[in-house]
């Protein structure tokens, strides 16, 4: 009877560690958890959690990450980018409310509702790249994974044969306005146009790591 207890207890104590280990273990998207396909380096990635009132702007923090990709496809002419943007349904919250009163697209990244502000974070870092750092359009493939909760746009550097219908990483594409790589979308799909910002000075980036 003794050893019957025993057995039976230190039975329950390793279930309860099983149990406890499942439930610690982190939620994460298909691409983290089957890991990179052959030929995809992961650069870096930006975030968007300061600026609640435009939540898809780039921020001036995320300069070192976008001349880090530039110098990445300047060094490799035959890549490409793909920008995987995300957004979060609980700290995005305020997103909510957005763009309920309009029919028309907001420009100013004032208005952006939730459902779109993944794409939007995309294109938005997208627009830097090829605006104010020369990056050629069809070299950057704006995406988003609606799998994995976040506020950033990760960057991956991918084969130059990438287009939105193989970008190597089973994101879903974003229709850019106008539209720059190829095969382009048709004329009767939804699309968004960049919201556009100033030139992020390097004084900013250099207060910012103070």
């Amino acid at each position: 009877m003794i050893k019957f207890t025993q057995t039976a207890l230190w039975f329950g104590a390793y279930r309860g560690v099983v149990l406890f280990c499942l439930i610690a273990l982190p939620v994460v998207g298909v691409g983290q958890a089957t890991g990179l396909p052959a030929g995809v380096e992961k650069v870096c990635s930006i975030k968007f959690d300061k600026d609640t009132k435009r939540p898809a702007r780039v921020q001036d923090d995320a300069l070192p990450c976008l001349k880090d990709a530039v110098r990445k496809l300047r060094a490799n002419p035959n890549a490409k980018l793909v920008l995987v943007g995300q957004a979060d349904s609980v700290k995005d919250h305020e997103a909510d409310e957005n763009g309920h009163m309009r029919d028309t697209e907001d420009p100013t990244g004032l208005d952006v509702r939730w459902e779109d502000l993944a794409a939007y974070r995309s294109l938005n870092t997208k627009w830097y790249l090829t605006r104010w750092l020369g990056i050629e359009p069809a070299r950057v493939l704006p995406t988003t994974d609606e799998s994995i909760q976040g506020q950033e746009v990760t960057f991956y550097l991918v084969p130059g044969e990438a287009d939105f219908n193989h970008n190597y990483l089973d994101t879903t594409k974003t229709n850019e306005r106008p539209c720059t790589v190829k095969p382009c979308y048709s004329s009767d799909e939804e699309s968004l146009k960049a919201q556009p910002r100033s030139r992020i000075p390097e004084t900013a980036v250099k207060t910012a790591g103070k």
